[in-house]
């Protein structure tokens, strides 16, 4: 019965191979710092979690019943040493994640203007930023160019290494604008404008 439920996994892992990892693999410099946010605070939180979860399986093979040779210690109740690597390695992870999250969250605030291209190459003068107005409408998405007179729907078209000003706004629901490979998730809410800058560093289709 087992190996039939492991044969039933199969599939699903087809179906997953298919899956696309943008958020590993983003285009541009904004979705990038993102990207090692994420994974900085992953092996950071593995550095706790991994310990534990091999030490809770030594411990049950170690201390289990046949083992005769395991040390068997009742009265033993209180280590110093063991209270402080138990209390201050979780506490330094968190003041990590803390640091980081604070950070994270004011760099990449969405509506503040992006101040490089991407790593060693700041924005300029000359890096005049493309203006993107953002219409969300019932099942699809128009992109107005106040600067070209132009407009599109469901399809974005923006140069490389010239920063992105979106101005976004819904006409009737509230929806979730979203594009992984440039930048984070935010809401086009009608009545109100939402903002989001992104950059795109090599040219694609995302």
């Amino acid at each position: 019965m087992k190996r039939f439920g492991a044969l039933l996994l199969l599939p699903l892992a087809g179906l997953l191979s298919g899956c696309d990892m943008v958020v590993l693999a983003p285009a541009g410099d904004v979705a990038a710092q993102q990207r090692d946010l994420l994974v900085v605070s992953t092996l950071l939180m593995l550095i706790i979690i991994v310990p534990v979860m091999a030490l809770t399986v030594f411990f049950a093979w170690r201390y289990r019943q046949s083992n005769a040779s395991a040390t068997y210690a009742p009265d033993w109740d209180h280590s110093t040493k063991l209270e402080l690597v138990i209390w201050a390695a979780p506490l330094l992870i968190i003041i990590c994640l803390g640091a980081l999250t604070w950070l994270g969250t004011h760099l990449l605030d969405p509506y503040r203007r992006i101040d490089r291209i991407e790593p060693g190459q700041p924005v300029t003068q000359l890096h005049k930023p493309l203006r993107v107005e953002v219409v969300a409408l019932d099942w699809k998405l128009l992109f107005i160019y106040p600067d070209y007179g132009i407009a599109s729907v469901n399809e974005l078209a923006a140069p490389v290494n010239q920063p992105i000003d979106f101005r976004i706004t819904s006409s009737a629901v509230m929806n979730s604008f979203y594009i992984p490979a440039l930048a984070g998730q935010i809401y086009a809410m009608p009545a109100m404008e939402t903002k989001l800058h992104a950059v795109i560093n090599r040219p694609g289709t995302y």
